[in-house]
């Protein structure tokens, strides 16, 4: 039995052969080459046309998206900024330390400067530490208590040494929360810091028990976090805009300066923020411009950005001015798609033309129809596009018998006899394909609906492996409506699969491995380092945390530091001033049951090829024993020079050197008065180097006699010295190292007072 394709073909020669035309009845061959090649002109033009309309349609989409996260991410910023200040304005440690600081304030004359309110500002920071650490994570956020109408800043959390600010006259949203006794959330430009405020009033009963608002309490972020969740989500960029007018007008010039707070675009826009040194949203600031559209692209060094711009109303701002939040995607993928597309479109319609006029000339030679030009137009298409598909394809008949397959399904598959009508098709059932149960009732019934059906199917390789398969297949129907062809589309997923498989296990390796190590192993990349990438699992053991605390928690070190080791320890953690790109510092840390850990913090600085820092590579090690065990030394050894320096004997060390040489290690306060030698006049120095020749001689006579007995010796012996000539009662014990050689000899001498010779 042939199939229908081969039929159609072999009718169609038949009739050309029967119906051959005169010269006059047949049609021009010339025009009908004019006409294929216009015909697939069109089609390139239209295919492209097309490709390019759904390459727009997908960077809308991209840009609806990235719009519809800038939205969420500044409705969720400010409701957490307003619920963590609804936190803090209601406990009562804060309303009471607010309540004593107005008194206080009022009692000093409204200077603030005084020990009391010094004091209530320590409080209240100590107070809000575990709330504000708890709530706010470590992100990029500001934290300022105020008092009174005017708004007189009492304590900011990020800068506890400024007080006294009076911030009314910039600050709306403190006026009007004072003003109407309810929070207020919104947009401002400070003199220092611009950015989203969460502020809320803070009750408390006055001496006649009405409550009364006695201050307010505020939560601030800028563009940090919401660019941090763009990058997250989307790896995307975002930056803050200001207008430079009031940039200009409300911002100090220092701080402009100090937080590169510099105009971009026109000079319109002021940006307010660190320098950004992302190519597509460098590229996009210096396009930004008043009145500009929501959406554009833009090319940066041969890869395509899109950039979208959400208008931030200012509060209280006149002349309707707002800020600007910008945010910038690559869609660099979706440009190389279209690219490829269009590539694949062209070439294939090149080949389908080539092929065409091909046929043609040999038709023309052979003087066949119209007709048969389009039947072999069609197969010749069809048949280019069908061989030149990369992944594999499969043409079956409605029960699944196969027809013809691609190359790419050879190679997968192995070898399959495509037929050619000839011989009567192979049964392969549903079931050889791996379809049953509700997978194969699911597939019957897109089947006969005539629609798509995507699954997955465990089929054999050449090597009779059982390999999984993505697999798509699209009916074809006949004039009637009815299905009688399949297209059978299939993606190998075995070796993705596999891949994570052994990645997964390499993981696991290094985890079980780094987990038996004494040391907690951690990474941070070079330009986050508030983010930890990679921390060993035993942490759980050394500090009590849990590797997802510090991974998902942003500043994790800085905010576990001890306060008193913070300073120290956060400056010595800035790579920039390593020595060697290595450090080693001690601290102690915070576990979370409020006790401390001293660790030693071993790391080392990585950078890429070009030398720029990449990442940080570090160990921390209990060091609890070790502190311990220092403080016991240097509290022996304290108690030691106490005695030492303390008794009436004078004390003195001599080192034994090479060959029997003698110099003067030590001698106590007691010596240098009793004999008139100074430390800086006896230590470092040989017998002969203070004492006359032959007493010299004497001395060292007597340490060698020491060293050659190996024992403890005694006697007297008359010396000339700068405080005069006396007699001693010297005692000498010699002292071994560890391999049992003669290194110190400790002298203890007792002044007998003035004599005229040696006993």
């Amino acid at each position: 039995m042939r199939d229908n394709s081969s039929m159609e073909m072999d009718t169609y020669k038949d009739v050309g052969r029967r119906a051959s035309l005169s010269p006059r009845q047949r049609p021009g061959l010339r025009g009908i080459w004019l006409l294929v090649l216009l015909a697939w002109v069109v089609l390139a033009v239209v295919g492209a046309m097309a490709v390019h309309g759904e390459f727009r349609q997908e960077v809308d989409q991209r840009a609806d998206r990235l719009l519809e996260s800038v939205d969420y991410s500044l409705e969720s910023r400010q409701a957490e900024l307003a619920r963590i200040a609804r936190i803090l304005a209601k406990d009562h440690r804060v309303r009471e330390l607010m309540s004593q600081a107005k008194a206080m304030v009022a009692l000093e004359g409204g200077g603030g400067g005084g020990d009391g309110a010094q004091a209530l500002r320590r409080e209240l920071a100590e107070a809000i530490t575990p709330i504000s650490i708890e709530l706010i994570h470590g992100q990029d956020r500001v934290l300022q208590f105020h008092l009174g109408a005017e708004s007189i800043s009492f304590l900011r959390v990020h800068a506890p040494e400024h007080f006294g600010d009076k911030l009314a006259d910039v600050r709306p949203l403190l006026g009007q929360v004072f003003r109407q006794g309810r929070g207020a959330v919104g947009f401002e430009v400070g003199r220092v810091f611009s950015g989203f405020r969460a502020v809320e009033p803070i009750w408390a009963p006055d001496r006649s028990g009405v409550s009364r608002v006695i201050g307010t309490v505020e939560v601030g972020t800028g563009v940090a976090p919401i660019d941090a969740y763009l990058q997250e989500s989307l790896d995307a960029r975002a930056a803050l805009l200001l207008p430079a007018s009031l940039a200009e007008s409300n911002i100090w010039d220092e701080m402009r300066r100090e937080r590169d707070i510099a105009p971009v675009g026109d000079g319109s826009f002021y940006l307010d923020g660190p320098a950004v040194d992302h190519p597509g949203l460098s590229a996009a600031l210096e396009e930004v411009r008043p009145g500009q559209q929501d959406r554009w692209r833009l090319k940066v060094n041969g890869e395509q950005w899109l950039a979208v711009v959400r208008s931030v109303p200012i509060v209280e701002a006149s002349n309707g001015r707002a800020a600007r939040l910008l945010a910038v995607e690559s869609v660099q993928g979706v440009y190389a798609s279209m690219q490829q597309r269009l590539v694949t479109l062209l070439l294939a319609v090149l080949l389908a033309f080539l092929l065409t006029v091909g046929a043609l000339w040999l038709l023309s030679r052979w003087q066949g129809t119209r007709w048969m030009v389009v039947v072999d137009q069609a197969k010749t298409e069809r048949d280019a596009l069908f061989q030149l598909s990369p992944q594999p394809v499969e043409l079956t008949d409605a029960a699944g018998r196969t027809l013809q397959v691609n190359e790419a399904f050879r190679q997968v598959f192995g070898g399959a006899v495509v037929l050619d009508g000839s011989e009567s098709p192979g049964e392969t059932g549903w079931s050889g394909r791996g379809l049953e149960g509700l997978q194969l009732e699911a597939f019957q019934r897109a089947v006969s609906r005539g629609e798509r059906w995507n699954g997955a199917l465990r089929l054999p390789s050449p090597l009779g492996e059982m390999g999984w398969f993505r697999v798509q297949v699209v009916p074809i129907r006949d004039e009637s409506g009815q299905t009688y062809r399949l297209w059978w589309f299939f993606q190998d997923v075995e070796r993705e699969r596999r891949a994570v498989a052994v990645a997964q296990a390499e993981r696991d390796r290094l985890d079980d491995l780094l987990s038996a190590s004494p040391a907690v192993i951690y990474t941070f990349p070079a330009d986050r380092p508030d983010h930890v990438e990679y921390v060993s699992a035993n942490i759980r053991e050394i500090l009590g945390y849990t590797p997802d605390e510090l991974l998902d928690g942003p500043d994790w070190w800085a905010q576990t530091l001890h306060p008193d080791d913070r300073e120290r320890a956060i400056r010595e953690g800035d790579f920039n001033h390593w020595a060697d790109d290595r450090k080693q510092s001690r601290y102690r840390l915070m576990r979370p049951d409020g006790t401390s850990l001293w660790v030693t913090d071993s790391a080392r600085l990585l950078r890429d090829a070009e030398g720029r820092p990449e990442r940080v590579v570090g160990a921390l090690i209990d060091a609890q024993e070790t502190v311990a065990l220092e403080r016991r030394l240097a509290e022996s050894e304290r108690l030691h020079r106490t005695i030492v320096e303390g008794v009436e004997e004078a004390i003195f060390l001599v080192r034994v050197g090479p060959q029997g040489a003698f110099r003067f290690l030590a001698n106590n306060p007691a010596h240098a008065r009793a004999t008139g030698l100074s430390a800086e006049a006896f230590v470092g120095r040989a017998p002969a180097d203070i004492l006359p020749s032959d007493l010299a001689g004497q001395v060292q006579a007597h340490y060698r006699r020491c060293l050659e007995q190996g024992r403890t010796i005694r006697y007297t012996e008359t010396l000339d010295l700068p405080a005069g000539r006396r007699t001693w009662r010297t005692t000498l014990t010699p002292l071994r190292d560890e391999e049992g050689r003669f290194v110190l000899i400790v002298g203890i001498g007792v002044d007998l007072g003035e004599a005229s010779g040696e006993v």
